[in-house]
């Protein structure tokens, strides 16, 4: 009996072309993202700009809280391993668990069916466009017949190679984020101060800070240039549009060989990363 290809799951954070979703038969389960007191789904009809709106909307109702990325209930994870089917293989690729509870929530889904299915639940440690590289590796890899375990190979081997770099001026979003204290948040947006954030190990970490928006092209163009090798790069923004499209020309002269991509900013990305914010995430291949 043949064995039938390993299933590919993520959530609704990674970067996926359509026509990637539907040739790989990827089961994308959407974040729900909570502002004030309402919850919406994290899909083509909920946008970056309207969770702003929505955000604007409960502070006018005196809610202050940062809104919040929440996973569905277990009983959506069961339900999509359950169309499996009876012994099938599936891997699990999601957001860093530092920003979103997808992979616990699938972990914990995962540990309740086991013997009846195979499952591997892999924290990406990544975002955006880094986790849609990713689950595409995956779903290649499955395409071309590899098993469950080799599958979690290729995408455990890069996630190691995988880097982000952003900065953004909106740095109360960053207190929770990023562990930014209160005062300097506050200090920081009196001052006009854009914080620049890498990833490490999955969580986002300060790192320096400037003041114009040229130093962000500056040293996001440094953070990029300085790889021996980019195989792929993403770009996201929000209300950096004149300078991503600056940042692109800058890189493409500096890599004309890397593929380089514009990505969206998604809803459950900007709930950590707040307004005005431009990033990299750059993928700086194996060999």
């Amino acid at each position: 009996m043949s064995m039938s290809k390993v299933r590919i799951i993520t959530d609704s954070n990674a970067f996926l072309p359509p026509d990637v979703v539907k040739k790989y038969g990827i089961a994308v389960i959407p974040h729900r993202i909570k502002v004030g007191g309402s919850f919406f789904e994290e899909d083509a009809d909920f946008s970056t700009e309207e969770l702003f709106e929505k955000m604007h909307e409960a502070q006018s109702l005196g809610i202050s809280r940062l809104p919040e990325v929440q996973a569905p209930n277990l009983n959506a994870f069961l339900d999509i391993f359950h169309a499996s089917g009876e012994g099938e293989q599936i891997v699990c690729v999601h957001t860093s668990s530092s920003l979103s509870p997808m992979w616990a929530t699938a972990r914990k889904a995962a540990e309740m069916l086991r013997g009846r299915f195979t499952i591997r639940v892999i924290d990406s440690q990544s975002i955006s466009f880094g986790l849609g590289l990713l689950v595409r590796m995956a779903a290649e890899a499955a395409e071309a017949g590899a098993p469950v375990n080799e599958v979690a190979r290729v995408v455990n081997g890069a996630i190691p190679h995988l880097y982000f770099a952003s900065f953004s001026e909106s740095l109360h979003y960053l207190e929770r984020s990023a562990a930014l204290g209160s005062s300097q948040s506050l200090l920081g947006t009196m001052l006009g101060i854009k914080a620049m954030l890498m990833m490490e190990d999955g969580q986002l970490m300060t790192q320096e800070k400037v003041q114009t928006r040229e130093e962000v092209l500056d040293k996001l163009t440094e953070f990029v240039t300085e790889f021996a090798v980019v195989q792929e790069l993403g770009i996201f923004e929000h209300s950096y549009d004149g300078h991503r499209t600056e940042l692109i020309s800058r890189l493409r002269e500096a890599l004309p060989k890397t593929p380089i991509h514009k990505v969206p900013y998604p809803p459950s990305l900007a709930v950590y990363l707040g307004p005005n914010t431009m990033g990299v995430l750059v993928y700086e291949g194996t060999f």
